[in-house]
């Protein structure tokens, strides 16, 4: 168990193996300066394949129906420097109600999202709001804006 901001549990490969709701709580008490600091070189690949791992799991079929785009999920600091010039490229399609994550790139994105890696950790586990992560200039959404805003509609977000 993590005391208050400290990020211990990212030390390891252990955040593949956390439940959502232990996720969002430690993730809550880990202090933004101190999730900036741990999410470079290993620890960040991990925690971002875990989450888009998961991604097609929070998805809720219902909601997503009638809904076709693929999203470019471009989150900076890629090479371990921890610089927002370098990025990691995932892209999903949420088409027919559900989720898959796409290995190849044949065509061009429908929506484009730009983040740091503890920013879409924090957004994923619902301790913060993609729009407030957007008026801060945290995270940049191009492409169609439209579809962008049901985005936060479409997954769950947070502990169950």
């Amino acid at each position: 168990m993590a005391e208050r901001g400290s990020a211990g549990w990212l030390e390891s490969e252990g955040i593949a193996t956390l439940e959502a709701s232990e996720l969002a709580r430690l993730v809550d008490r880990t202090s933004e300066r101190e999730l900036r600091h741990r999410l470079i070189g290993g620890v960040r690949e991990v925690a971002l394949r875990e989450i888009f791992r998961r991604m097609p799991e929070y998805l809720r079929p219902a909601r997503a129906a009638g809904f076709d785009a693929v999203i470019s999920w471009q989150i900076t600091g890629a090479g371990g420097d921890g610089t927002p010039e370098t990025v990691d490229e995932y892209r999903i399609r949420i088409h027919d109600g559900r989720c898959t994550i796409l290995d190849e790139r044949p065509v061009a994105p429908d929506i484009s999202i730009r983040t740091d890696p503890a920013t879409l950790l924090r957004i994923v586990t619902g301790n913060e709001d993609p729009v407030l992560a957007v008026l801060k200039q945290r995270l940049s959404v191009r492409g169609d804006l439209a579809l962008a805003a049901r985005l936060t509609k479409l997954f769950a977000v947070g502990p169950a």
